[in-house]
């Protein structure tokens, strides 16, 4: 449990706050500590997940933008 609670980061603090729960028989107290966890990294990937699209519209942007330039040079060299 203890190599679980560190591949899913959590801390020292709260796998020892886990642990005691866990030996003292209070699963509704470890399930909502782990539930909280849950709720706190999914919304570091909701973060990193907006971060990523903003990066891709920006680099959207980027290409359309290149590729306008080459559709107008283009059009030009075809008419000299």
């Amino acid at each position: 449990m203890i190599q679980n609670l560190k591949d899913a980061g959590c801390n020292e603090t709260t796998i020892s706050e886990i642990s005691e729960m866990y030996r003292c028989g209070q699963m509704s107290a470890v399930g909502g500590l782990l539930k909280r966890h849950r709720c706190g990294l999914m919304d570091s990937l909701h973060e990193c997940q907006k971060r990523v699209d903003c990066l891709d519209f920006l680099l959207w942007r980027l290409e359309r933008k290149k590729d306008d330039k080459d559709d107008k040079k283009e059009k030009k060299e075809r008419y000299l």
